[in-house]
């Protein structure tokens, strides 16, 4: 499956099901009133982190994911079905994003989100029964679910990311320090996504997860060579190694790497150097080496040598650095979409008035334009919360357009 760490595409909550308009008709209860039922709530569309998947591949090319709508009620105050919930697998360490900013960050295996949620079901006419009004004849229609366009952003989880220029010798070194097997090759961007391999409890008391970066190059901040979004998968590992190649020119490709860690906000990681491919150096240049970088580690991905002691430095870094760092999700409860009540506005429009705010906007798009009795109520709720008072001194006269939502009609 192909690597990708993007996906962007709209999502939407099933819509609520419509209450139902019904009477009891059996034949020894010739007043047994209205029994219709409400309309069952629309699905909601949840996120899930997975172990399982490593790429975003399967949503790249999707454009609308939606849940089932609730079913509709039904006589005998039967309630319509709950429709179905659509549910996405996505790998752990993806961040959920809309036009507002973050939403989520599934860091953790079995993390969940609930990123569109269904619409309400509507009530049935037995819902509206009273003293006075003992036979209602209309109902309310479901709502709408939640609808939004999200990106996903998949930020690999490590312990250490390898960080270097192209043809460093990164992926080697991961096959050495790990069980991974990268593709390796003797040339420039060899590894076109990110590679992870583990150090385990076979070799090591304290296992950890090594992240081989591709290649950087000067400006990779500002989106040279896709170097911004692969910055991005070291932006959550605990260490940065700078794995240097020792044969050509250390000294620049370091300065490189820093400056590029700088702008992308993480000159403060802590870091570790390797300086690898030693074994086509003879021992003059090694000496230059290790007074040049102190602290570094010489190592051959090659034929191993320093390969040990510089993972062993490796995991008691990470040790000591404990636990991995998670950007805070914001908790979405899993229920059922009813927006809340808003202030009123009220403004002039194409020559009438257009009356905006979610209360009354839920309340239009609740009302069962077919039925005379719901239009009634729909009237009546307009008077009893003021609506028709604010247009009057908005200076709405009889016969103007007004617009709630999708709904036009004259003002009386």
């Amino acid at each position: 499956m192909q690597f990708v760490d993007e996906a962007r595409f709209t999502v939407r909550g099933g819509r609520g099901g419509d209450g139902s308009v019904s009477f009891n008709r059996e034949k020894y209860k010739p007043r047994g009133g209205p029994d219709g039922g409400r309309g069952g709530d629309g699905g909601s569309v949840v996120l899930h982190a997975t172990e399982d998947l490593t790429t975003l591949e399967p949503y790249a090319r999707r454009q609308v994911i939606a849940a089932d709508r609730g079913r509709h009620g039904s006589g005998n105050n039967r309630a319509g079905e709950r429709g179905g919930d659509t549910h996405l697998d996505v790998p752990v360490g993806t961040q959920v994003y809309d036009e507002h900013g973050l939403l989520a960050d599934l860091s953790e295996p079995g993390a969940t989100y609930v990123v569109a949620r269904g619409g309400e079901g509507g009530r049935g006419n037995g819902s509206f029964a009273t003293s006075t009004r003992q036979a209602p004849a209309f109902r309310e229609r479901g709502l709408p679910g939640e609808e939004r366009e999200i990106l996903l952003e998949l930020k690999v989880l490590s312990d250490v990311g390898l960080v270097g220029l192209p043809n460093a010798g990164k992926s080697s070194l991961l096959r050495v320090l790990s069980a991974a097997r990268p593709r390796v090759g003797d040339y420039p961007f060899t590894t076109l996504s990110p590679q992870l391999g583990v150090v385990d409890e076979k070799t090591h008391k304290n296992p950890f997860v090594v992240a081989d970066i591709p290649g950087l190059i000067s400006g990779a901040s500002e989106g040279r060579g896709l170097g911004n979004r692969f910055l991005r998968h070291v932006a959550r590992a605990r260490l940065l190694a700078l794995v240097l190649d020792a044969s050509e020119d250390p000294d620049g490709a370091q300065g490189t790497l820093v400056a590029e860690l700088h702008a992308a906000g993480l000159s403060e990681r802590p870091t570790v150097t390797a300086l690898n491919k030693i074994d086509l150096l003879d021992e003059e240049l090694r000496d230059y080496l290790r007074e040049t970088f102190p602290g570094a580690f010489l190592v051959s991905a090659e034929t191993g040598e320093g390969v040990e002691a510089f993972r062993d430095h490796v995991e008691g870094m990470v040790r000591r650095l404990g636990a991995r760092d998670t950007m805070p999700a914001t908790e979405r409860e899993h229920r059922v979409y009813r927006p809340t009540w808003k202030g009123l506005q009220i403004g002039r429009e194409n020559g009438g008035f257009r009356v905006a705010g979610e209360d009354v906007e839920r309340l239009a798009l609740k009302t069962d334009w077919e039925s005379p009795e719901g239009v009634e109520r729909f009237q009546r709720e307009l008077e009893k919360s003021g609506v028709v008072g604010a247009l009057r001194r908005a200076g709405a006269e009889e016969g103007d357009e007004v617009r709630i939502g999708e709904v036009v009609f004259d003002f009386r």
